[in-house]
């Protein structure tokens, strides 16, 4: 099949519209992408309306077989529809939150003019199917091939960090780290340079995907608390991230993980900051155990939860759906 992946980066390496990507090649699929955000056009109207137009001709042009749009919030009504005209099949995959409410720029504007959409959150589906019945759930998914692999192999590990954290410093995460002050971490994303100094001394200005798995393989811990809004119910992207590096992680319990993972063989969840300070001591002080839970992890991930099984999904709940 020909594939035409519209994304938010071009489908530019390592990120999510490149993982999508290399897993059509993987299935032996023939691709093209589009950046519908390019050089930010997106933010003024006139130029967002000749992006959508320039997404239109190019599909017009090289006529694919489907068009995967990765979020899309900026594509406007009717360009969808335009390329549906060309009997082209549409499917919307989106990572986030897609009726605005959370935050109003993420509002997709047209999910009734796809063949299917899907959404990272089973919260989501129904009030989804409203607008097009054809929703589905569909998770993210992991690359342990090139941008999770692992790059330090487990058994050569020296862990010069016991915890790692990348992500947002939300306040429940801050302090969770807050309570680790006599362990060495590891912290990158936003906000964590203005944490308390025990936690921003530590910190590391943005990292990608490749150095984020860098951090991982370096810690003994890799800590995967969900941020501060209760809003999203099902496993973020680093669910499957950390085992896909064959690294240890440690999560909560508001998301439906147990679905995707055994608890205690292949991840380990706490339930509140005791239970967390109690499990951070244990496991970094039980190297035997904490390497067979990555490994294990690291297992279910290439059997249930790469990228690849997600795009074969994808490609299956769209067949059954016509």
């Amino acid at each position: 099949m020909k594939i035409f992946i519209v994304d938010m980066l071009g489908c530019r390496k390592p990120y999510l519209g490149y993982q999508i990507e290399s897993a059509f090649k993987q299935l032996k699929h023939e691709t093209k992408t589009f950046d519908y955000r390019a050089f930010k056009f997106q933010h003024l109207p006139l130029t967002n309306f000749l992006l959508n137009k320039l997404m239109v001709l190019q599909a017009k042009s090289w006529k694919p077989d489907l068009v995967v749009v990765n979020k899309g919030e900026s594509i406007l009504r009717g360009t969808i529809s335009d390329i549906k005209k060309e009997g082209i099949k549409t499917v919307n995959w989106n990572p986030d939150e897609p009726f605005g409410l959370l935050q109003a720029f993420n509002k997709i504007q047209n999910l009734e003019e796809y063949d299917a959409c899907f959404n990272y959150d089973t919260q989501y589906i129904e009030p989804m199917k409203e607008i097009n019945p054809n929703s589905y759930h569909l998770p993210p998914g992991a690359d342990p091939s090139y941008v999770h692999k692992e790059q330090i192999p487990l058994k050569q590990r020296r862990y010069p960090a016991d915890i790692c954290m990348v992500g947002t410093a939300y306040p429940n995460r801050i302090s969770l780290l807050s309570k680790l002050e006599r362990y060495t971490m590891k912290v990158a994303g936003p906000g964590w340079d203005k944490a308390p100094r025990n936690i921003s001394e530590n910190s590391l200005p943005y990292v990608d995907n490749i150095e984020m798995v860098r951090l991982f393989n370096e810690s003994k811990i890799v800590l995967n608390p969900y941020g501060s809004s209760k809003n999203f119910i099902c496993p973020n992207p680093r669910t499957f991230e950390i085992p896909a590096s064959r690294s240890f992680e440690l999560t909560d319990m508001p998301r439906e993980t147990k679905k995707y993972f055994t608890p205690k063989k292949e991840f380990v969840v706490y339930r509140d900051e005791k239970e967390f300070v109690e499990l951070v001591e244990y496991y970094t002080e039980n190297k035997e155990e904490r390497e067979k839970i990555a490994e294990a992890g690291y297992k279910r991930v290439l059997k249930e939860h790469t990228m690849k099984h997600r795009v074969k999904s994808l490609l299956g709940t769209l067949k059954r759906s016509d």
